[in-house]
This record gives C-alpha cells, sequence and structure tokens, in this order.
C-alpha cells in the first residue's frame, strides 16, 4: 500500500491480531502487536501506510477516523498495550480527550473503551445526556436490546441514557462513547 494523506483527523488502531507496521511521515516505523492500540493525530496532515507485519500470518485490525477539535503542534502518534486481563469483563478506557487512567489522549470528546467478555457475562454502560454510543462487536457473539450481535457487527444507540449488553459466547468489543 502506497503513503496515503490524512488531515483534520485523529485516527485509533487497534491491532486484535497478528502485527501491524505502521509508517508516519518522518519514514519511521512503527510495529504495533495482538493488544496494542495506537492514536494517530492527522490535525496538521500526513501521509503514512500501514501494512501487515506477516508474509505469512494475517493481521486482524480495526482502524477508525474521528474528526479532530483543535489542533496539535505537529503530528503524533502514540500507542500502548492493553493486556487482555486489564480488558477482561470491564469496560477499559483506552482512548479519551484527557488521557483518564493511563488511556491514549485524544483531540476529540469521544471516550473508546475495549472489553473481553467470558460467556454470560453482562455490562451496562451510563451515557450522559446528549452522547450516543457505537457498539462493534470484533469477535463472538453478544445480546444487545434483544438483538443479537455477531462478529464484525456494529450498533448505533441515541437518545438512549445507558446500554446493556450480554456475552452470548466469548466475546470482545469496542464501545464508542460520542459526543
Amino acid at each position: 500500500m502506497h503513503p496515503h494523506p490524512q488531515k483534520d483527523l485523529e485516527i485509533i488502531t487497534y491491532v486484535r491480531e497478528g502485527i501491524l507496521i505502521h509508517q508516519g511521515t518522518d519514514g519511521g516505523l512503527q510495529r504495533l502487536e495482538s493488544g496494542e492500540f495506537q492514536r494517530s493525530n492527522a490535525c496538521r496532515g500526513i501521509r503514512h501506510r500501514a501494512l501487515n507485519g506477516s508474509l505469512v500470518d494475517s493481521a486482524h485490525v480495526f482502524q477508525s477516523a474521528i474528526l479532530a477539535k483543535g489542533r496539535a503542534p505537529r503530528p503524533l502518534q502514540q500507542q500502548k498495550r492493553f493486556p487482555q486481563a486489564d480488558r477482561e469483563g470491564i469496560l477499559r478506557i483506552v482512548v479519551s480527550p484527557d488521557g483518564v487512567q493511563a488511556s491514549l489522549p485524544i483531540l476529540q470528546d469521544v471516550r473508546l473503551y475495549s472489553s473481553i467478555l467470558l460467556l454470560g457475562h453482562h455490562l451496562i454502560h451510563e451515557l450522559a445526556a446528549g452522547r450516543g454510543a457505537w457498539l462493534q462487536v470484533v469477535h463472538g457473539r453478544i445480546r444487545l436490546s434483544g438483538q443479537e450481535l455477531g462478529p464484525g457487527d456494529g450498533a448505533a444507540l441515541e437518545n438512549v441514557s445507558s446500554l446493556s449488553f450480554t456475552a452470548q459466547e466469548a466475546a470482545e468489543i469496542l464501545l464508542f462513547d460520542l459526543a
């Protein structure tokens, strides 16, 4: 893949399985491995590309681009591993505007949570007034508001005060709490 431009965005990358090699504007390479999240600030414009880090194994990667609110003085990339044990049975904040609980900071009013769920795990997430959510099923099956969601499924929620979901089998989810 050739380098491509991005501007006015915050890019969040999550490597669930495998290895991803990210090349930034400066030509430097970052290696992201399973369980790592990366936040790339492209507010002032960057050229970058991402490649599978293996010639034989596949990589399972999720990437989201969010319009930035404000501008960083220079392009910035940060990455951090959030071990499975730290995400099991809870909503672990991994990205937030203020870097709370050692999460990656972002220039937008977005909070990203990650969770590893065992069969029967039930979680509830309260939403403040005026906020919405996007729930992405990374792996497994969950039940959300009477609807079963499987791998790759997502659900947008607006005008609700909370969302409640239960693992129908071992599962992994990403939950975006959005302004």
